[in-house]
């Protein structure tokens, strides 16, 4: 008792001078947030959208961590590891694959609105579904790949228009493959892709995959290869048959680049490519004189088969062993719901600061309305789209074995059939682990 009458002087004084006694602060949630966001408009996007949150939701900090996509997978998995995981974390879809794989990732399935689950377009369901058919991330920006040919070139080939089936493109490609300087070497071939590194096999599976091969699949609670399918052995031998049977791509492919084949291109030596969608732009901005004298088109389709498209988002995803999943769920769905006030939320500014797509059916509208003519194959491209394989043991399957047998059959110095026998067997393998 003698406490506190000591204390109420001081109480009255404070009173008389307008002040009181400072009140216990309130508790504030911090979501650790890791993303490999680099583009300057992408982090204004970013910042924008938690000044937003934190001002909505002022018992709530966005604390961001920024790495490299090289550096992301060594250093979220040291921090699993080490019992400091953050509360939401960026994947590719190799990440996604392997971070799935040890039960990394929160199920947000019920978590999402429903009105934003429902707009996810299928190749992005594809991507954040699990096996079970539950949703563990966010679809966010990402591209797509297309075809794009001289129209220059074709012209002068006698040729009307791209071509739409794969007999189509040998024909046409077999046209545009010239000596044009009459020293006996060919110098303008029908056609490149990027096979340099891990460009290799990620074409490779992309080939299987327009010709029906899912190149691997999830059945009876395991992975399993689709390497030893008649689809497999149709797209592997069609690509390869490009080089040595055909010889419409050189053999030098093996050590381009997307950069190299773009250059090649734009110079001449191609007259159609199969490249990603921000190549658009590279090609405006060093090559004006060819203004007009290129577009883009669909990959043409295997005979008897729709057209494929290979492209995915990038993901966000909500931690198991982050301590605040319930403020991190919150923050996404703000980030997919709110805006700037422009029509647009903040996943679609995101999309496009990249010069990219956000993947729900709002954005694909709202991009085939605004996006140039140029990109508009890339748009179209995004309703037909596939991810790259989803196995966990996949990456490790291109590094170990795959990248080097792709180039191997490019240069014929493995045969088709045997060397895919020996790639299933050898990525079962691997799931078997």
């Amino acid at each position: 008792m003698s406490g506190r009458r000591t204390l109420r002087p001081w109480l009255v004084l404070l009173a008389g001078l307008g002040l009181s006694l400072p009140m216990q602060a309130a508790a504030q949630t911090t979501v650790d947030f890791f993303h490999m966001t680099w583009i300057p408009d992408m982090i204004q996007t970013i910042d924008d959208a938690v000044e937003h949150f934190e001002q909505e939701n002022p018992g709530i900090r966005i604390q961001q961590t920024r790495v490299s996509w090289t550096d992301a997978p060594a250093q979220l998995m040291t921090s699993i590891m080490g019992g400091a995981a953050p509360d939401i974390a960026q994947a590719n879809t190799t990440m996604l694959a392997q971070f799935r794989a040890i039960g990394a990732y929160a199920d947000v399935t019920d978590a999402i609105p429903a009105e934003l689950r429902e707009s996810f377009l299928p190749a992005a369901l594809a991507v954040v579904q699990r096996p079970d058919g539950r949703i563990d991330g966010y679809p966010s920006e990402g591209a797509t790949w297309a075809f794009f040919y001289r129209q220059d070139l074709f012209e002068e080939a006698g040729l009307e228009g791209p071509p739409e089936t794969w007999d189509e493109f040998v024909d046409a490609a077999l046209a545009l493959t010239k000596d044009t300087t009459g020293d006996g070497a060919i110098d303008q071939f029908g056609f490149g892709h990027p096979v340099q590194a891990e460009n290799a096999v990620e074409y490779w599976a992309s080939w299987m995959q327009m010709a029906g091969s899912p190149v691997v699949r999830f059945e009876d609670d395991r992975w399993v290869s689709d390497l030893d399918s008649p689809e497999a052995l149709e797209g592997t031998q069609f690509m390869v048959d490009l080089v040595q049977e055909h010889g419409v791509m050189p053999a030098t492919i093996v050590d381009m680049d997307w950069e190299d084949v773009t250059n090649g291109f734009i110079f001449g030596n191609f007259a159609m490519m199969w490249n990603g969608g921000w190549v658009v732009g590279v090609i405006q901005d060093r090559a004006t004189e060819l203004e007009g004298q290129w577009a883009g088109f669909l990959p043409p389709a295997a005979e008897g088969r729709e057209p494929v498209a290979r492209g995915f988002p990038t993901t966000f995803h909500v931690m198991q062993a982050g301590r605040n999943q319930e403020a991190a769920t919150q923050f996404l769905n703000f980030f997919y719901s709110e805006g700037r006030g422009n029509g647009l939320t903040y996943a679609d500014e995101l999309a496009l600061a990249a010069n990219v797509f956000n993947w729900t059916d709002d954005y694909l509208e709202f991009a085939q309305e605004t996006y140039a003519e140029e990109l508009q194959p890339f748009v179209e491209a995004v309703e037909i789209s596939v991810p790259l394989p989803m196995s966990p043991a996949w990456q490790q399957f291109a590094e170990l074995y795959a990248r080097s047998a792709v180039q191997d059959m490019l240069q014929g110095r493995r045969p088709v059939e045997e060397t895919l026998q020996q790639l299933h067997e050898r990525l079962n393998a691997l799931h078997a682990r």
